[in-house]
């Protein structure tokens, strides 16, 4: 953490509010797991951070103003606040409306929910801007400016148009969806969304499943490629990771010795009788499982009536956005399936249910923790479930037994519990049973297990893995600085090639002098880089070369006419100005063909989009019209025979290209074909540029004193790197200038 002078926290929750008791104003911190895990972390490090004078500063929605802040005491000192104002009537339809209204349900698998509305939207990107006006008054360079959750999509973007050297994080709190759900989203809505979020350089989830979601909606909506973990734009590269927020541990577990707890607890022991405590704690919401978790009850009530009078199950409901009809309904039905369960199996001195619309304290909340028997624990979707990590933390007195639905974010590092589908009432039901009649050794070593886990990774572990890998990505990025062409090296390459007397540029074709197309014949080189290789092949000083994967007939239709050297599927053929096609290699069987050819073809009718190009050295797949995700398995699919077809032909060899696979005879490649180039000849400027993968040959034959250039921000054996393909044009008018 202090490799960065501040750390600035944007989220639209405020850590404070301001009460009024007795005509006094009082700041209170305001609850929920991120006000709440920003607050443990800030107090844990704040003695380190004063002593370099570095600070936490957090930028949230407030309806006082700074000198409000300023004039009372804040609970916690681990922090400065820095208030957003937004009008009321944005609020609403930001807040409320697209945040809660439209995203909200369709990130937790409820799109029937989600409202699209256009005026939402324009809110949500105003109140996005309202944050950006006030980050821009007190941002400082070397910031460490980390924005959360879906209320501020938009605004990583936002900070990166502002501030392109910003370093910015982005964590999510709830699922990211799959492509299929977030595609819901009105096609503008969607895009400028994730393009919000790919201002970040680094950018968390709670699970790998959401990272995933995350990737494949990025590859798919955008286009962008990209790995298990990293996203490639034109500007830079982007990591994403799963980072499961965890709890403040400490702070839990030493709270069983509290007095405060302690009194709580047998308060609570009082009214149990006896009873095995069944518990759950959550906030009104659809999500939750609620009437799921009650219907399941009631099935192990019927099925199981020697539990009667055995047992008690507290559930409390924290109230949350009850002025809405739709969670009004809501807790109307609780309340009615409360009532007729515990009217259907209690008696005047035991009733089954407890039911509780209220808030917790703190004391109250770790007592019950660790008198339950049974944490209940059921939501039907949740980024992570913080309450399932506080419970294992709690058991103390009594050992209980976690049953947690597998659509809980957390379920990924408490598989000890009971794992349940929380739409299945019977498998609730008889997880009851189980946890009930559980032996003491079973339940004692499944919550060790799960202890030592949410202990070596609390909420300071998730930070500083946060930030050490948000760290790692900034190295990568800044690597790449280096190698990108900027005004300096462009400067030098100019200088270089103005004072040569003996140059030689040597050039790929798709993706380098022209962009790359669905259907590689509509590739066609425009007027405008026509006129270029004219004029730079006019130049007698010059020897210019387009080195391509393109058979012979394109390029000579293409490229004929002008003075230059064409050289053709990836170094087979060779034609010098005025001269004819010549191989560099001897053909001397192409039976290969008539076994590979057929296989190719099967993978090429079951892959939409997809077709076979035959060149006379080679038989080549392309998938680039293809749905991305689908060809993704075809061609793994596809690789897979070829590999095993090459076990018995070391004569060829497969090439992976850009959205291809290429099977052609070994024994020459894009670097072998310019060696004759560089026989005998003294070139005092040597510049090659290209973007695929059969380049990394030619960029490794040429000589040490060579300007080579990689198209895109790929690792590669070139000494530089390009961001865009229309740079490679601009570079070569630069020249010519």
């Amino acid at each position: 953490m202090n490799d960065f002078e501040r750390i600035v926290i944007i989220a639209n929750r405020s850590p404070f509010s301001i009460i009024t008791e007795k005509n006094k104003k009082t700041l209170i911190q305001n609850s929920g797991g991120l006000v709440s895990a920003m607050a443990s972390l800030s107090e844990k490090m704040i003695p380190a951070l004063q002593k370099q004078n570095h600070q936490i500063i957090w930028v949230g929605n407030s309806e006082f103003r700074k000198a409000d802040f300023e004039a009372l005491e804040p609970p916690s000192k681990s922090f400065d606040f820095y208030p957003v104002a937004i009008p009321e009537d944005i609020y609403k339809n930001y807040y409320h409306g697209f945040s809660n209204d439209t995203l909200w349900p369709l990130f937790h698998y409820f799109p029937r929910f989600s409202i699209f509305k256009d005026s939402y939207y324009d809110a949500y990107v105003e109140a996005n801007r309202l944050f950006l006006k006030q980050v821009e008054k007190i941002i400082r360079p070397g910031d460490f400016i980390w924005v959360h959750d879906y209320q501020l999509l938009l605004l990583p973007q936002m900070l990166r148009k502002k501030f392109p050297k910003a370093n910015i994080g982005f964590f999510l709190h709830i699922p990211f969806p799959s492509y299929e759900i977030y595609r819901l989203l009105n096609r503008k809505w969607r895009e400028e969304l994730l393009e919000g979020i790919l201002g970040a350089d680094l950018i968390g989830f709670h699970t790998n499943d959401y990272t995933q979601n995350f990737l494949q909606t990025v590859r798919r909506i955008l286009g962008n490629d990209n790995t298990i973990r990293k996203i490639f734009t034109p500007e830079r590269i982007i990591k994403t990771d799963a980072f499961p927020i965890g709890i403040d541990y400490n702070k839990f577990f030493n709270a069983l010795d509290d007095k405060a707890v302690k009194i709580e607890i047998k308060d609570i022991e009082k009214d149990l009788n006896n009873c095995k405590l069944i518990f759950s704690v959550d906030r009104l919401d659809y999500t939750k499982g609620i009437m799921n978790r009650l219907t399941g009850l009631e099935i192990f009530l019927e099925k199981y009536p020697e539990w009667h009078d055995k047992m008690m199950f507290n559930m409390v409901v924290v109230p949350s956005r009850d002025t809405i009809p739709r969670y009004q309904k809501m807790k109307r039905e609780i309340e009615a399936a409360v009532g007729r369960i515990n009217g259907k199996f209690g008696h005047l001195g035991w009733r089954p249910i407890i039911y509780q619309y209220k808030s917790l304290n703190f004391e109250q909340l770790v007592a019950l923790y660790s008198l339950s028997h049974v944490g209940l624990i059921t939501p039907l979707r949740d980024g992570m479930n913080l309450v399932a990590k506080e419970y294992i933390t709690c058991q103390g007195k009594n050992v209980g037994v976690l049953i947690l639905s597998e659509f809980a974010g957390a379920v990924a590092e408490l598989g000890e519990a009971l794992i349940i589908n929380p739409n299945d009432s019977n498998e609730i039901a008889e997880a009851i049973k189980k946890a009930l009649e559980m032996e003491l050794e079973e339940r004692e070593e499944r919550i060790q297990k799960m202890r030592k886990r949410i202990e070596s990774y609390d909420i300071f572990a998730w930070a500083e893995d946060f930030v050490n890998q948000f760290q790692i990505i900034k190295k990568e990025q800044s690597m790449l600085d280096v190698k990108i062409v900027n005004n300096k090296i462009e400067n030098r390459i100019k200088e270089d090639y103005r004072t040569a007397s003996n140059r030689i540029i040597l050039l790929d074709y798709d993706g380098t002098l022209v962009p790359f197309s669905r259907s590689p014949e509509k590739a066609l080189p425009g007027r405008g880089v026509i006129e270029q290789l004219k004029k730079i092949s006019g130049d007698e000083k010059n020897k210019v070369i387009i080195i391509s994967g393109r058979d012979k007939k394109f390029l000579y239709e293409c490229f004929g006419e002008l003075n230059i050297i064409l050289i053709a599927e990836h170094g087979f053929l060779i034609k010098y100005p005025g001269s004819e096609w010549s191989a560099e290699s001897e053909m001397t069987d192409n039976e290969w063909k008539k076994n590979v050819k057929p296989l190719i073809k099967k993978y090429a009718d079951r892959c939409a989009g997809s077709f076979i190009e035959e060149k006379e050295s080679a038989l080549v797949w392309h998938y680039r019209g293809s749905e991305s995700d689908f060809a993704l398995v075809r061609s793994q699919e596809l690789k897979e025979e070829l590999m095993e077809f090459l076990l018995y032909h070391k004569d060829l060899q497969l090439i992976e290209g850009n959205k291809n696979f290429e099977i052609k005879k070994t024994g020459y490649d894009k670097g072998t074909s310019i060696t004759k180039l560089f026989q005998n000849q003294n070139f005092d400027f040597v510049l090659a540029i290209g973007d695929d993968r059969t380049d990394e040959d030619l960029f490794k034959a040429l000589p040490n004193n060579a300007y080579s250039i990689k198209v895109g921000l790929i690792q590669s054996n070139a000494k530089y790197n390009l961001t865009h393909q229309y740079e490679v044009n601009d570079l070569i008018n630069k020249l010519i200038s």
